[in-house]
């Protein structure tokens, strides 16, 4: 069936409206971001671990800080250090702030609370005092970064990680700003 010259002028319209539309980032100005943290997220290689965890961050509504819970249980040997990684989902990114360690402080940022092992939870508030910058993926230090990094997880390009003695590279992995993630309740 043709479409009458009315009908068909303002499907082309209609169109025109959705193209000309201006894009909105995948998670817009959302605050609030939750994910599961499991083996089967790690890369390079997908990791069959009996760990589990939760990660949730909320930014302040200036952008300034990160407040974040960290969960973990039954890991197989003992907790190393916990990030945030600046990387899509099925890649490994940088470290670009840290969120609890039992190794060697990082260098220039404020010291990182210890990680409770083998389960437990961590909080903590981040800042851009806390931003380690990664100059080959152009993520800054400080201010810069920390809105860099906010960025990332608002589009999906960053992921929480749970380090172990077992598995240095990452014992369990939950991706930042996925479409499942929970719907923002500001």
């Amino acid at each position: 069936m043709i479409a009458s010259g009315r009908s068909f002028r303002a499907c082309i319209a209609v169109a025109a409206a959705v193209c000309a539309a201006p894009a909105v980032a995948h998670g817009g100005d959302r605050t609030r971001f939750d994910t599961s943290l499991i083996g089967y997220e790690e890369t390079p290689s997908t990791i069959n671990s009996p760990a589990s965890g939760e990660f949730s961050l909320r930014i302040s509504k200036d952008g300034s800080s990160i407040d974040y819970t960290l969960t973990y249980r039954d890991m197989p040997t003992g907790v190393t250090q916990s990030h945030i990684h600046f990387g899509r989902p099925a890649l490994t990114g940088g470290i670009v702030l840290y969120l609890c360690t039992n190794l060697a402080p990082p260098a220039n940022v404020p010291l990182p609370p210890p990680c409770p092992t083998p389960a437990g939870t961590v909080t903590g508030t981040l800042t851009a005092a806390n931003i380690v910058p990664q100059a080959g993926q152009s993520i800054d230090a400080g201010a810069s970064g920390f809105a860099q990094v906010i960025k990332a997880i608002r589009n999906g390009a960053a992921y929480a990680n749970v380090h172990t003695a077992g598995h240095g590279s990452g014992e369990i992995r939950g991706a930042l700003g996925i479409p499942d993630d929970d719907d923002d309740e500001d």
